[in-house]
């Protein structure tokens, strides 16, 4: 099926993507007032759809966005959606506006836009997951860290030169301490403890989970702030995400990581997270 061609749900009624129209004077275009989640699809199920739902929750009440469907209207859009697809290479995008406004700036409490997309799940090449990436630091820091908001225009303006240099993602940096990465969590690792950033970054999902795999193995985990310093000094790095999964890095503004290659944790990490998607 032609990414057109695949299913969503916008406001009440399902249509394709082609079909799919917005009013121009909706606030997630015309102001950047809108909320998103991305989750993929695994065994044929939407891939922890109970905690993207309750994490949509939290960042539209932090916005005061109201969303028009409960837990189970959710997960009965999603069920349809791979239905109408006829494809389990699926991944779900979820975004809620501000909706239309008369004067393009105040909102109307309740006329909210509410956009779910069937689309096809990214693919990354295996070299990454076994190789590792690069990865590109920028001095930055979200202005609501915990709200997983639409506005990527710092990200996406640094696309160039992560393409440029051969990076596959942006960390973010601010006197001295990371945060997360522009579409994913980190994690370090160093003498056996798995360490990740907690404070004012947007809390993943497969971030959540990785915690829970680790602790569950016996892996000591910190919750904690996290100087750039101790991540170029760390025996190893990884990234997480939605559609990546647990992704080594390697290199980190030139600087080597650990061995430069995909370290023992992360490879333990990645065989008991692919245990748990095998099992969902």
């Amino acid at each position: 099926m032609e990414p057109k061609d695949l299913p969503c749900f916008l406001n009440g009624r399902y249509t394709t993507l082609s079909q799919a129209t917005l009013h121009p004077t909706d606030l997630g275009f015309v102001r950047g007032y809108a909320i998103f989640d991305v989750m993929p699809v695994v065994q044929g199920k939407p891939f922890l759809w109970e905690r993207h739902f309750e994490r949509l929750e939290k960042s539209a009440e932090a916005l005061n966005l109201v969303l028009p469907v409960d837990q189970d209207a959710f997960q009965e859009i999603l069920r349809t959606l791979i239905e109408k697809s006829e494809d389990a290479n699926l991944s779900f995008r979820t975004i809620v506006s501000g909706g239309p406004s008369a004067d393009g700036f105040v909102p109307e409490v309740g006329n909210e836009t509410f956009l779910v997309i069937a689309e096809h799940a990214h693919e990354y090449s295996e070299e990454i997951f076994t190789k590792g990436v690069k990865v590109l630091t920028l001095e930055f820091e979200r202005s609501v860290p915990q709200v997983k908001l639409a506005n990527h225009a710092i990200a996406i303006r640094e696309l160039p030169k992560r393409k440029a240099e051969g990076a596959f993602e942006t960390l973010y940096v601010k006197d001295g301490m990371i945060s997360e990465c522009s579409q994913s969590n980190i994690f370090i690792v160093k003498d056996g403890v798995l360490a990740t950033t907690w404070d004012n970054v947007l809390w993943g999902v497969t971030q959540g989970l990785v915690i829970e795999l680790a602790e569950q193995a016996g892996i000591v985990v910190e919750k904690r702030g996290i100087s750039l310093d101790e991540v170029l000094s760390a025996d190893e790095v990884f990234i997480t995400g939605s559609s990546k999964k647990i992704v080594p890095v390697v290199n980190i503004d030139g600087t080597i990581i650990g061995n430069g290659a995909l370290g023992d944790m992360t490879s333990k990490l990645q065989n008991l997270f692919e245990e748990y998607c095998e099992k969902y």
